[in-house]
């Protein structure tokens, strides 16, 4: 190491350092995660908050994760089975509950008749919890799930305390915790922090932690629900229910079907989709429409009927790629026949 970049490491050491003191003499808040599930394998974030003040929407690296005005984090569940079985929601720092709301039922919004939306649009944020911190910044967790909030209202809570599980309450159409942050009437993008005020740039300013920041790598695309079923799924809430996956195919199923749910479409997406049987011999090959526009989720299926010889047995195998530029994802999955 030269004696020159010996002395600018030394002054970049001391600026960091600089930084974190600072944030600690104004008491500034620091988040960790607020859901108890692993980001990128049990839970994804479908949407961040938008930082473009247009009628356009962009988050804060410039991707479409976001959609106009959202105003927080969805930190999303892959499917409504994961949902009952619980996923915990955590205080993000120390607080104070400033104000909560329950007994708003779980459903998706789309299924409220008519005349109950407008009072649904309301209570948009569902089950909720706000905290209040030490530095008057709050945090609110939204569309919890009904008769799941485990705090009192002006109840002293510790980062990392139970405050309630996800749920599906409000005004949502999957299964999520909106978690937003707010000084005053100001919301605070907590990937850039209180000085940022345009996307793409630097973000020094974060307010989560360092731990939560190893987890909370960007995501452009992730894939919800993978797999196999007997039966064309009907809709896209048919996947998201987490009850169409099958491991094994009865010998006497008309119809195989290889299918996917994801989030992140983008325009000019090219996806593939292919079906191989146990001899590792490719029998279905399915490309679709390149995609024509930005979409937050879209799902695709492919699907073989029984052959009049009947099924082989083993391993039939599905895989899903999506070219995107220089980017290749790929996911895979499995149904065995006996």
């Amino acid at each position: 190491m030269t004696s020159r970049f010996r002395k600018f490491f030394a002054l970049v050491t001391c600026l960091n350092l600089f930084v974190l003191s600072a944030r600690a003499m104004a008491n500034e808040v620091v988040l960790d995660l607020p859901v108890g599930c692993r980001l990128g394998e049990s839970c994804f974030i479908q949407h961040y908050p938008d930082m473009d003040p247009s009628k356009n929407a962009k988050d804060h690296t410039c991707g479409y994760l976001t959609y106009d005005g959202h105003k927080g984090t969805d930190f999303r569940l892959r499917t409504l089975a994961d949902m009952e079985a619980g996923v915990p929601v955590l205080a993000a720092a120390d607080g104070v509950v400033s104000n909560l709301r329950d007994g708003v039922k779980d459903q998706y919004f789309e299924d409220y008749p008519a005349a109950v939306r407008p009072r649904i649009k309301n209570i948009g944020l569902g089950n909720a919890v706000v905290l209040t911190h030490d530095d008057g910044l709050k945090t609110i967790y939204a569309h919890m799930k009904k008769n799941s909030i485990a705090v009192t209202k002006s109840q002293k809570v510790k980062r990392g305390d139970i405050i309630g599980y996800v749920g599906l309450s409000g005004l949502t159409e999957f299964p999520h915790l909106h978690f937003q942050v707010m000084s005053g009437k100001a919301v605070i993008d907590p990937f850039s922090g209180p000085q940022k005020t345009t996307p793409c740039t630097h973000t020094e300013t974060s307010l989560w932690s360092e731990a939560a920041r190893q987890e909370l790598e960007y995501q452009a695309t992730g894939f919800l629900v993978t797999g196999f079923s007997g039966t064309i799924p009907k809709d896209r809430r048919a996947l998201e229910s987490g009850n169409m996956q099958q491991r094994l195919l009865p010998p006497n199923s008309p119809t195989l079907i290889f299918w996917s749910l994801y989030y992140g479409s983008q325009k000019d997406d090219v996806v593939t989709l292919t079906i191989e049987g146990p001899d590792n011999q490719l029998i279905k090959e399915y490309k679709p429409k390149r995609v024509s526009k930005n979409q937050i989720s879209k799902y695709f299926f492919v699907g073989i009927k029984q052959p009049k010889s009947g099924w082989q047995k083993g391993d039939y195998r599905g895989q899903i790629t999506i070219e995107r530029s220089s980017t290749t994802i790929v996911e895979e999955a499995k149904i065995t026949v006996r």
